[in-house]
């Protein structure tokens, strides 16, 4: 009896360390930038046309797996944006590092962790959504599940003028 348990136990933890772990996106931060047209348009009668927003997202986010994370979907305020992700070289990142004036602190990761980085776009035929989104959600397949991870804040940071 008692080699039948030590042989159950043994073969339970040989197979739990064999198992695959699986990534999990521990914390993620995200950022916008504005920008605005360079000269002031105005339309046929001579008036001034109020001009739209240039917004640029980017998210980065800390991921405990080995394998690169499959990014099913990323909602912003419940519409689609399309994401390409980039790995990070190193550990920290200072976002908007280029800019002096940029009040953001580094994000640094675990030594076992990988940092990543998402250019988001809009869908073809859709706007980038308003400024300041309170509702951000990140969908990633993982091991045929779906895992999801909710922001309720992002930050802008400011740049350069770009026309």
């Amino acid at each position: 009896m008692k080699n039948i348990l030590l042989g159950i136990l043994c073969s339970a933890s040989f197979l739990t360390t064999c198992a695959q772990s699986t990534g999990k996106l521990k914390k993620a931060y995200a950022y916008y930038t504005v920008s605005y047209p360079g000269m002031q348009m105005v339309d046929e009668n001579g008036n001034p046309v109020t001009p739209k927003p240039s917004i640029s997202r980017i998210i980065y986010f800390e991921w405990s797996g080995v394998k690169k994370p499959a990014i099913d979907v990323i909602l912003y305020n419940k519409q689609v944006l399309i994401a390409t992700l980039i790995p990070v070289e190193g550990k920290t990142v200072v976002p908007g590092s280029d800019l002096s004036q940029n009040n953001v602190s580094k994000i640094t990761v675990a030594k076992q962790n990988s940092l990543w980085k998402i250019d988001l776009q809009p869908k073809e035929g859709n706007e980038m959504p308003d400024q300041g989104c309170k509702n951000i959600i990140i969908k990633i397949k993982e091991s045929k599940k779906t895992f999801s991870y909710k922001l309720t804040r992002e930050t802008l940071l400011h740049t350069l003028p770009r026309y």
